[in-house]
């Protein structure tokens, strides 16, 4: 059964830019897929169904077999609804485009506007607006293999607020407009005492999601439990945001937090999976608890909850080029215990399958 969150909530942080929203009442959904449960593709199936004006969709990999998501996409096109999709188009790595084209070709014959991005930005945000209200924001592809068995974190947000933050970000991607930091968000002077939601869409230089992550780790005073797909420190590079990332995660457990990180071994990808056992390692010798999924599951969620109550959630892992450069979409739940329960129930059940390094 999927879960609603009712919170009231009246922020600036709410919104990109422009005024602050008046308060309205917001529904949130965790969707949080493990092997047996998948909650991310039945909602977003009947969202899409519901959708009356318009879907906007960015995704970094896409497939057009086995996922029943692109007919309802179509569907709603068909009936009347603005449809955009934007795919991740890539010269550094070309199979990423070729494995994107016939999905967008396919949706371009049905009269879907499909495009790619700027082929020298990686747009790795797999986020969804419907209607200007619902807005869903995770790790989730749009490929069987994503949608069917990877472990995945995402959250639905009815709020039209949150939609306008993230539709003016589709909206300069989408027209290619968005200039390096173009997106840039102040960075919180205080740890928030009342239940705020804080979109943290990124582009080249903005690292809003490293900015307002950052503060919340400092400030953790029992837990910090993290699953992530990819994690890397670079050595000779302290300023670097992952690293500035990893060594929070350090100094919490030096003053007594409760710090577990399960992680993804990456097996199929020889360097992804060096450089995630090169930073877990690091870790487990400074003190946090770490522990490696099995060779034979994907861990693809990147998901962090602080004091059962502090969640970010999204498309952002803890590299270089995902923190300080990618395209990518995350949002921060803050002050919001009810819903880290249920995101906890993801970090147990993947923290139970995994196995220490120790």
């Amino acid at each position: 059964m999927l879960f609603p969150l009712l919170v009231v909530v009246a922020s600036s942080l709410l919104v990109l830019c422009g005024n602050p929203p008046e308060a309205e009442s917001i529904i949130i959904r965790p969707l949080v897929d493990l092997p047996e449960d998948r909650r991310y593709e039945p909602y977003v199936f009947d969202a899409l169904q519901a959708a009356e004006t318009s879907i906007d969709l960015v995704l970094a990999s896409a497939q057009w077999d086995d996922v029943s998501l692109w007919t309802c996409l179509v569907a709603a096109q068909q009936r009347g609804a603005t449809v955009r999709v934007l795919f991740d188009c890539s010269d550094w790595a070309p199979s990423i485009t070729e494995r994107n084209r016939p999905v967008l070709d396919a949706l371009r014959h049905a009269g879907v506007d499909a495009r790619f991005d700027d082929p020298e930005i990686t747009t790795h945000a797999k986020l969804l607006v419907i209607d200007q209200r619902t807005s869903i924001i995770g790790s989730s592809n749009w490929n069987a293999h994503a949608l069917q068995k990877q472990w995945q974190a995402g959250v639905a947000i009815e709020s039209r607020s949150v939609a306008a933050s993230f539709t003016q970000y589709i909206d300069r991607l989408w027209s290619t407009t968005l200039a390096p930091a173009g997106v840039l968000l102040p960075p919180p002077t205080s740890r928030q005492t009342e239940p705020t939601i804080v979109p943290l869409p990124d582009t080249d230089g903005s690292a809003n999601y490293a900015s307002w992550l950052l503060p919340q780790l400092a400030a953790a005073e029992q837990s910090i439990h993290v699953v992530m797909y990819r994690l890397s420190y670079y050595a000779g590079f302290g300023d670097s945001d992952s690293n500035r990332i990893l060594d929070a995660l350090i100094g919490a457990a030096a003053r007594g937090v409760d710090v577990r990180v399960i992680v993804d071994d990456c097996a199929p990808y020889p360097d992804n999976a060096r450089d995630n056992l090169e930073a877990a390692i690091l870790l487990a010798l400074s003190g946090v608890d770490v522990r490696l999924d099995r060779p034979e599951t994907t861990t693809h969620a990147k998901l962090v909850i602080i004091d059962g109550r502090d969640i970010f959630v999204g498309s952002t892992n803890w590299n270089y080029y995902a923190l300080e450069r990618n395209n990518e979409a995350s949002i921060a739940l803050l002050e919001m215990p009810q819903a880290a329960a249920e995101f906890e129930r993801l970090f147990d059940a993947a923290w139970e399958a995994g196995s220490s390094i120790r």
